[in-house]
């Protein structure tokens, strides 16, 4: 375990801190701290990168522009590693996410009627159900998957998404992510939910699937990053195929729906929760 952190430490006038927590698992963060006067991000020394305290500000200056905040403050000091996974996993809990489907990390017992559980060992990153995001994507896939599905998860992180799509009942799924750590990640979270014959993990970016003709495609990522590759995701979709995406503000909802109505997708569901969008549409 690495000795030497950096430790961001971000402060706003008003709270936003799923925001924040939602922007930052995207760099690979490992660990969060809600404080009193503040949020505090934890990076391990190999996985830090200066651009990150720049790409914070600059979110934060979108929200100061869109009135969800006044004022911030972002800085950025080392630190020597503490037990923060400690303090993490103690306020870890299992998440129904819907009366049949649970989310619950690997060190915690369940003891409910859900009918699918999806055990995770996040290691502190994002899949554990707790973020509104992941909540909200499973809630789709469990409306969208009837059973025998070709699915492809882009940007996969704990592979949760993935999981959930063969629990359900997908007869196979290709994970696609291009981080190391979440590849790595996934694969262990795979192999403990037996869910290994029918999920293929490709490590890359979306150029590195060729295949076409799925039933359903899912994207947890940014509104940057989904409509940059909107046009992939049309492609690798069958018509009359489902593409489910978030990690999409709800400020910046009416930006993606543009974008993807252009290029042929047709909007057929929302949720909302929180300050986070799901959206669901129709090839």
């Amino acid at each position: 375990m690495s000795e030497k952190y950096y430790q961001m430490k971000i402060k706003t006038d008003n709270p936003v801190n799923d925001l924040i927590v939602g922007f930052l698992s995207n760099v690979g963060a490992e660990g969060f701290i809600e404080e009193d006067d503040g949020l505090s991000c934890y990076f391990e020394s190999g996985r830090w990168n200066p651009a990150y305290e720049r790409e914070v500000s600059g979110f934060l200056t979108r929200l100061k522009e869109q009135r969800e905040i006044g004022e911030f403050s972002v800085n950025v000091d080392e630190v020597v590693n503490q037990d923060w996974n400690k303090q993490w996993e103690d306020s870890v809990m299992p998440v129904e996410v819907t009366p049949e489907i649970v989310i619950k990390p690997s060190w915690k017992e369940y003891a409910g009627t859900a009918r699918v559980v999806i055990e995770i060992d996040p290691k502190m990153s994002f899949g554990t159900g707790h973020h509104e995001t992941t909540r909200m994507m499973v809630q789709m896939l469990s409306r969208y998957i009837k059973g025998n599905e070709r699915v492809l998860d882009v940007g996969t992180g704990t592979g949760v998404l993935a999981i959930a799509a063969v629990k359900l009942g997908a007869r196979a799924c290709i994970a696609i992510d291009r981080d190391d750590w979440s590849i790595d990640n996934a694969r262990e979270n795979i192999t403990t939910n037996n869910a290994a014959e029918k999920i293929q993990i490709v490590r890359g970016e979306m150029s590195s699937v060729t295949e076409t003709g799925f039933d359903l495609v899912s994207a947890n990522l940014n509104r940057n990053t989904l409509i940059y590759i909107g046009r992939d995701l049309y492609e690798r979709c069958r018509s009359g195929g489902i593409l489910l995406v978030t990690g999409i503000l709800t400020l910046d909802e009416k930006d993606v729906v543009d974008s993807f109505g252009k290029i042929g997708f047709r909007l057929v569901n929302t949720l909302h929760e929180g300050e986070w969008s799901a959206l669901a549409f129709s090839k």
